[in-house]
């Protein structure tokens, strides 16, 4: 393909283009890294075009797209935009040059418009990157603890146990964006105009008006999400974009690897989310690997044993939002063992 004579208008209704600037196909993307090394002379008018394309194509504030819209213009305006090659341009063309940004502008309204209608996802999603200040805020829960944080637009998260939440400086002003490392329940409130959107390693889970869980500790190899009422996309954080959206409906999850992020998406009962976050437990002849699962869903423990059991375990209990030293005291009862905690792993001590 000759790009030689591309203005940027034309790079902007180019759907192979487009594709690079979003990233999200690695062999276009190569293409054009080609295309720029085989052809350093369209480097400047492929950024510019790129520029433009990410100025109309991320949701940011309408403010600073007409800010950085104009500091644009100027800058094809120049000298710089103007074909080097002609030494002279008659004085009666020179307004249409001067106005080149603004068919540049229309052809990315145009081709951005059509290839989002055909294609049918949404690629506007911007995240940012969280940044240590003292005006973002970060808040963290200990061991067997269990938190409810109040966000200024009504939303309302549960965070269990050695999890932490950090909220960006402009939360509900220019985003709603969260990080969770650990695990917590999220009650959005809806506003449509700035979604809701939970960073937890590479993932990314984004809503509009909804309930989830997400759990996310650092000693585990997945990410899991589960949705007990409206929407979410969960996708993957490439750089400042969410990429490769997953959605899901009420009583579905996913499970994602976190090194592979490879996408997992399966059902669950939502009585399993409500028991979590109401710390409700029935325990019917459960064995100790059943016991192990359940106490790790809603502590967010790590159970371990010294030694064996001398019988199979079968214990039937209620509980409803006790601490985890009661339940492992009766259990322990009449089980026989000692426990002990550091941390978040629970050992148990049989007697023999």
């Amino acid at each position: 393909m000759d790009y030689s004579l591309y203005k940027i208008e034309d790079f902007l209704t180019d759907e192979s283009f487009i594709k690079y600037c979003l990233r999200e196909d690695a062999e276009v993307v190569s293409y054009w890294e080609e295309v720029i090394h085989q052809h350093p002379e369209l480097s400047d008018t492929i950024n510019k075009a790129e520029s433009l394309f990410m100025i109309f194509a991320l949701k940011i504030d309408p403010a600073e797209k007409q800010k950085e819209l104009e500091k644009l213009k100027l800058v094809i305006e120049s000298d710089e935009y103007i074909d080097t090659s002609v030494t002279e341009i008659p004085q009666r063309i020179v307004p249409f040059r001067k106005y080149a940004w603004l068919s540049a502008a229309a052809a990315i309204l145009i081709c951005i418009g059509t290839y989002f209608l055909l294609n049918r996802t949404d690629y506007s999603t911007l995240v940012p990157t969280y940044t240590q200040t003292s005006k973002n805020e970060s808040v963290k829960t200990k061991f067997n603890e269990r938190r409810t944080i109040n966000l200024p637009d009504g939303s309302t998260v549960l965070l269990n146990g050695l999890t932490e939440l950090k909220i960006d400086q402009d939360y509900n002003k220019n985003n709603r964006v969260l990080w969770l490392s650990g695990e917590a329940y999220f009650t959005v409130a809806k506003n449509k105009d700035k979604p809701f959107i939970v960073i937890s390693g590479k993932t990314a889970t984004t809503a509009l008006g909804t309930s989830f869980k997400i759990n996310n500790y650092n000693r585990t190899a997945e990410t899991s999400v589960m949705l007990t009422t409206g929407k979410v996309n969960v996708g993957t954080v490439s750089g400042a974009r969410v990429i490769n959206h997953l959605q899901l409906i009420p009583g579905e999850q996913v499970n994602i690897d976190n090194e592979k992020q490879q996408f997992n998406k399966s059902k669950f009962a939502i009585s399993e989310v409500e028991d979590w976050a109401n710390r409700k437990i029935v325990f019917s002849m459960a064995s100790l690997k059943e016991i192990r699962t359940v106490l790790k869903n809603i502590y967010g423990v790590e159970i371990s044993t010294t030694n064996q059991p001398t019988k199979p375990i079968a214990f039937t209990g209620q509980f409803s939002n006790e601490s985890l030293t009661e339940i492992l005291d009766a259990i322990g009862f009449s089980n026989h063992f000692t426990y002990s905690i550091k941390d978040d792993i629970v050992k148990l001590d049989f007697e023999k």
